[in-house]
């Protein structure tokens, strides 16, 4: 049990050296959470030890990537979004088929079993967008063609991870019942066929939007009422998402763009603005804590076979998707780029394959410098992407 004396000293020091860095990346230049990853990786193991994972920075941290896709949700317009569907649905399908392909091309040279090969192709699947949209957003690139296009094949990821995650456990646990996958992708898509339905309906009626702000409350001239509405609204639609078997992000996300049309402008600063000032901190740089480098020490043939199936994999599968979709081949290159990203979406559902038996620890310490490597790597990989290609910032 941590005391709370060093809890808030480990906050302290967090908030500090994240901020710190990141306004000085900024300063070149960089996009601001690169600095914050840095800061979050000095101060954790595998530099000054100065702070630790935690259950209780886990679950501030948990709290953190909801405010902060909550934030994002608020400045992108839904229908903008949704005419890039198309485009996004192209990467997300190309940018799980390639490097799921590589895994389990991967799981057969190295002579893993169904379950194993399964489970490591679905892990280079997945993608954990926080990272990149918040790339999106130091860039100002957010609501552009990139950005939406981004964002709407992350949301079909989603789905499409929680099928395969589905059909790995049950090949675990040797209990292959294809209608529980099949039910938990009609669950999935029910929810974001209901929550985007709202979303237009009320970006379309302006008597929608009157008569929805008018149940929410959100018309009370109580600013912090309003705020505290407003948050719980995104919750429950995180919870919904979490219910339905798919991140609590995805909830949000979709909670802020239908409150997009609905709060006052200054509402929505005071959201953000705080939101970056201490959840956003505290998410990324608790990412660069968990980011432990002393793994590479662990580091094998496999896992070097297993970076290159990783980058490749996800770069030229959301290339590929993104050139489909009509995108430029500039274009395609930075969503592919920005679709590599894993953090720690990738450590848990590893961590839950190495429990079951499935991940040796080979494998396991492999996959944990995969999601270390590629969660680094992909913010700088995108910033250095964006201003040689010459994209719009």
């Amino acid at each position: 049990m941590v005391s709370e004396e060093s809890i808030l000293l480990e906050i302290l020091l967090i908030v500090v050296a994240a901020k710190a860095l990141g306004e000085l990346f900024d300063r070149f230049s960089m996009p601001r959470v690169i600095g914050e990853l840095v800061a979050g990786i000095l101060l954790g193991p595998s530099a000054l030890g100065l702070v630790r994972p935690s259950p209780e920075l886990e679950a501030l941290a948990m709290v953190g990537v909801v405010f902060f896709m909550f934030s994002a949700g608020l400045e992108v317009n839904l229908r903008s979004l949704m005419r890039r569907f198309r485009e996004g649905l192209l990467v997300a399908l190309a940018g799980v088929a390639v490097p799921f392909t590589m895994g389990m091309a991967l799981g057969y040279r190295h002579s893993l079993d169904l379950a194993q090969s399964f489970a490591l192709a679905t892990c280079l699947s997945i993608t954990a967008i926080g990272l990149s949209v918040r790339v999106l957003m130091d860039l100002h690139m957010l609501t552009t063609r990139v950005g939406l296009t981004i964002v709407n094949a992350a949301v079909d990821d989603d789905v499409i991870g929680l099928v395969l995650m589905s059909a790995a456990f049950a090949l675990a646990l040797e209990e292959v019942e294809f209608h529980n996958v099949a039910l938990a992708m009609v669950t999935a898509i029910a929810f974001l066929a209901a929550g985007f339905a709202l979303g237009i309906a009320i970006t379309r009626s302006v008597r929608a939007r009157l008569r929805f702000g008018r149940l929410l409350g959100l018309h009370t001239r109580n600013p912090s009422l309003k705020l505290g509405i407003a948050i719980a609204f995104a919750l429950l639609f995180g919870y919904l998402a979490r219910v339905s078997g798919l991140h609590e992000i995805v909830g949000v996300f979709i909670a802020g763009m239908i409150l997009n049309v609905l709060l006052g402008e200054s509402a929505e600063r005071e959201i953000i603005d705080f939101t970056f000032a201490f959840f956003a901190l505290l998410f990324f740089a608790y990412i660069g804590v968990k980011t432990d480098l002393r793994a590479l020490a662990g580091a094998t043939w496999f896992t070097a076979e297993l970076l290159v199936a990783a980058f490749a994999g996800k770069i030229i599968g959301g290339a590929l998707g993104s050139l489909a979709a009509g995108l430029s081949p500039r274009e395609a290159v930075v969503v592919g780029i920005a679709m590599n990203s894993r953090a720690a979406v990738e450590l848990a559902i590893a961590g839950t394959f190495y429990s079951l038996g499935v991940f040796t620890p080979e494998i396991f310490t492999a996959v944990v410098i995969m999601a270390a490597v590629t969660s680094v790597a992909t913010p700088v990989m995108m910033r250095g992407a964006v201003r040689l290609l010459g994209l719009r910032r």
